[in-house]
């Protein structure tokens, strides 16, 4: 047509004789490998905690997931692969759980802050009744699988420590801690003596009793540790 555009014909028009694009096809999902990934990840967690790494298989996976080993090998290489990103989508239950962040510049005094660190271990401990596999897998299988594995634990180890750390000093500076402490040594101090009864518990070794009795030998250690000494 002279003067204007020219239209294929047969095109659709709306009542207002725009006209209508004709789709083609399925629409694209940009959203599904993102989406795929994470159906795996998820399903291998729960394949992972439940058998264990050695013993499970990337067709476990596949079944629990509810799809063909093919589209595994679509988005991963190996079984070694999903394992990081399993560590990770444990690594943040573990984080969301224990909620760390409240401790940052949350306290203003020595007991204050043993009672956030007891809140902390006290959440931790709630982790191990309901979702004991998260640390199980963190804490006893990962750090077996590989060197790297148990170095990127390790990793996990100082974070937290170095957020322990900087409320120690914190409070160092505002004066209502020991100045003659480091931080650093007490915050790893601190995990080293949390972290065995999480163990034990993980292995049944403990009870509801021995749990709250060697919480709270613990935190009184550490009030006794951090606690500014009187002039007298």
């Amino acid at each position: 047509m002279a003067g204007g555009r020219l239209r294929a014909q047969g095109c659709r028009r709306d009542e207002r004789g725009r006209e209508i694009t004709r789709r083609t096809g399925r629409p694209p999902q940009r959203e599904l490998p993102l989406r795929r990934r994470a159906q795996i990840i998820e399903a291998a967690y729960e394949v992972f905690t439940a058998k264990g790494y050695e013993a499970a298989t990337i067709s476990d996976v596949a079944a629990r997931a509810g799809i063909g080993q093919g589209t595994v090998y679509r988005y991963f290489g190996s079984k070694r692969e999903i394992v990081d990103h399993v560590i990770d989508f444990g690594v943040e239950k573990v984080v969301d759980a224990v909620d760390v962040a409240t401790l940052g510049g949350s306290t203003g005094s020595a007991v204050e802050l043993v009672d956030a660190l007891r809140g902390i271990v006290e959440r931790l401990y709630a982790l191990v009744d309901r979702e004991p596999q998260v640390l199980r897998l963190l804490l006893v299988e990962a750090g077996a699988i590989d060197a790297e594995l148990a170095e990127r634990l390790f990793g996990l180890e100082g974070f937290a420590a170095s957020l322990i750390a900087a409320e120690l000093t914190r409070g160092v500076r505002a004066g209502w801690i020991r100045s003659d402490i480091d931080p650093e040594v007490i915050a790893h101090t601190i995990l080293t003596l949390v972290g065995p009864w999480i163990l034990r518990e993980l292995h049944g070794g403990s009870s509801p009793q021995v749990r709250a009795h060697s919480t709270t030998m613990v935190m009184a250690m550490l009030e006794k540790v951090l606690r500014v000494r009187s002039v007298s």
